[in-house]
């Protein structure tokens, strides 16, 4: 299914191909009139529909701008809304641990990884994506990122004891230190 954009440039395109057409047959004809005055005013038609062809052109230009701007805006859209989803797990498992330390489940050294993950996740559910396709690129990349680092977070809370903790909280530290490198590389 076309856009209103793509139908716009495909349009533009189509014209542009006639005027084309027409400024070829206008000047393979122009050696067959032995008149001055006929001549004279093929010219004059022909400096017309090159006129016609060049604002042709910039409409066909300005249409297809408006087909990239539009792909653009559908691919943020899309992409903000797959980073609230994915936000959720680094929300839910900051405010989870946090909770866990308020009552004393776990100690107040988990503030470390807990709080930049937790303002990760904010940040990347209910921060504007930038304009430019590498900005959303970059969101993307710190939703899934602050998502990896949501689930190891909420794997090594599960396994504080274990030999998996050792392994799962330095992992986890490094997937939020990467989910906060991201953001910050997406604001420049």
């Amino acid at each position: 299914m076309t856009t209103p954009a793509q139908h716009k440039r495909d349009q533009a395109t189509a014209r542009v191909a006639r005027l084309q057409e027409g400024l070829r047959a206008g000047l393979a004809g122009l050696p067959a009139l032995a008149d001055d005055q006929e001549r004279t005013a093929a010219l004059d038609r022909l400096v017309d529909q090159a006129g016609d062809l060049l604002t042709t052109e910039r409409e066909v230009e300005a249409a297809a701008e408006q087909v990239r701007l539009a792909r653009l805006e559908a691919r943020r859209v899309g992409t903000q809304r797959m980073a609230l989803y994915l936000a959720t797990l680094p929300v839910g498992v900051g405010l989870v641990a946090g909770a866990l330390m308020l009552f004393g489940g776990i100690s107040a050294v988990w503030v470390l990884l807990v709080l930049p993950l937790l303002v990760a996740g904010l940040r990347i559910a209910l921060g504007p994506v930038g304009p430019t396709p590498l900005m959303v690129d970059r969101r993307l990349r710190a939703a899934y990122t602050g998502a990896a680092a949501g689930v190891l977070t909420a794997a090594a809370l599960l396994d504080l004891s274990g030999v998996a903790g050792a392994v799962l909280i330095p992992l986890a530290a490094l997937a939020a230190v990467a989910t906060v490198l991201f953001l910050v590389q997406e604001v420049r």
